[in-house]
């Protein structure tokens, strides 16, 4: 995609520990508002408004946006810059990082928000596993990442992209692919191409979950070692078996012990979660079978 028109702003010297690449596109912020519609009367969540050329487009449509700024330094500037927004309460400023925000109190139970932003590229992943984990407070995200971690959110079991944010994603999204977005419509410009992604949050996860900590325990123990065979990482979690008689459970389940965990499709995955649960419970796991297919 060609860049469209910049923004005329001051310039300002990104913080590279804070991965700052400020937007600058006006045709790549078009792009987004219409990814994000309908946004007259909807309550936005911005993670990261930097210089405040999203967020003057969010309000712009008739948004009433939330914005999270973790660097002090930005936040006079958009003080400055939205004073008639934030005065008749479109626009609420919030300094912190996101990833420690007490979301629901941010929100103050203003209904579902949607999420929209330009997100720092080193936390993409804790990001969005925060979104999926409070999902209720949210109907949808449109966030811009980079283009690599776009092909992981939709990456097939087998392929080297598979991995746990996949499967995270995949129980509790559904995905649309936006557009890709050229280096250079950042300032500085990244070295990276970009995507936009739309998330849908589905008020249930895609198969039956009997013990959702449980399963984000096993998903990163397998995926923290996704060359080994499955049946090494799961003896770190299921302690109170043999080995050998974990490997005669997972063979009756029909789960071959030496199998890796990135052949598993997102459905066997959780079925695999449900098997320790009922394992661990004694409690058998009735009427769910037929829901695990992918």
């Amino acid at each position: 995609m060609k860049p469209g028109p910049s923004f005329k702003i001051p310039a300002r010297r990104a913080k590279k520990r804070l991965g700052q690449h400020f937007l600058r596109d006006g045709g790549v912020i078009s792009r987004i508002t219409e990814l994000a519609a309908p946004l007259a009367g909807v309550q936005v969540l911005e993670i990261g408004p930097g210089e405040g050329v999203l967020t003057r487009a969010l309000l712009a449509a008739g948004a009433r946006v939330t914005a999270v700024e973790a660097d002090r330094d930005l936040i006079d500037p958009l003080q400055k810059r939205f004073r008639p927004e934030l005065a008749d309460g479109s626009l609420s400023l919030k300094e912190g990082d996101f990833l420690k925000l007490d979301l629901a109190q941010a929100l103050a139970g203003r209904g579902p928000a949607a999420v929209i932003a330009n997100i720092p590229y080193q936390i993409t992943t804790p990001i969005i596993f925060r979104l999926i984990r409070e999902r209720h407070l949210f109907s949808r995200a449109i966030l811009m990442m980079q283009e690599e971690v776009a092909v992981r959110l939709m990456a097939a079991p087998g392929s080297r992209d598979y991995g746990r944010l996949t499967v995270g994603v995949g129980l509790f999204c559904d995905l649309k692919t936006g557009f890709k977005v050229n280096p250079a419509a950042f300032s500085p410009p990244p070295r990276v191409w970009s995507r936009v992604v739309r998330f849908e949050f589905l008020a249930e996860p895609r198969y039956p979950v009997a013990d959702p900590d449980l399963l984000e325990r096993v998903l990163l123990a397998l995926f923290s070692q996704r060359r080994k065979q499955i049946i090494n990482p799961l003896k770190g979690i299921v302690t109170d078996l043999p080995r050998e008689e974990l490997a005669a459970r997972l063979e009756t389940a029909g789960f071959s012990p030496r199998i890796r965990p990135d052949q598993l499709a997102p459905g066997q995955l959780v079925r695999l979660a449900n098997l320790l649960c009922e394992w661990r419970t004694g409690e058998p796991l009735l009427g769910l079978e037929e829901e695990y297919r992918d």
